[in-house]
């Protein structure tokens, strides 16, 4: 179904797994099948109050964010001024 939606359900699968856990342990701490979860992620076509729970379980935020934003954040991290370190933020104040 949603091409977006199948790529939010892999990046939360490879969080899991970046984690320590399997695909089937995450289902299982959100409260899904691991065949619940292996069809979502097929199908591109889950609950958004099943995702939120999958993000919770990962210590993760779901937020929509415009797609300008999104272009200017991907030009920042290219060109390496996206992130500032700690002694960048201590110059300013921050």
């Amino acid at each position: 179904m949603s091409e977006h939606i199948k790529s939010l359900i892999k990046q939360l699968i490879l969080s899991g797994k970046a984690r320590g856990l399997s695909q089937a342990q995450l289902a299982e701490m959100a409260g899904l099948t691991a065949v619940g979860l292996s069809k979502a992620k097929s199908r591109g076509d889950i609950r958004a109050s099943t995702l939120e729970k999958l993000a919770t379980q990962l210590d993760l935020e779901l937020a929509l964010i415009p797609l300008k934003s999104k272009e200017k954040a991907v030009e920042a991290i290219k060109s390496g001024v996206f992130f500032r370190t700690s002694e960048a933020l201590e110059d300013k104040g921050e």
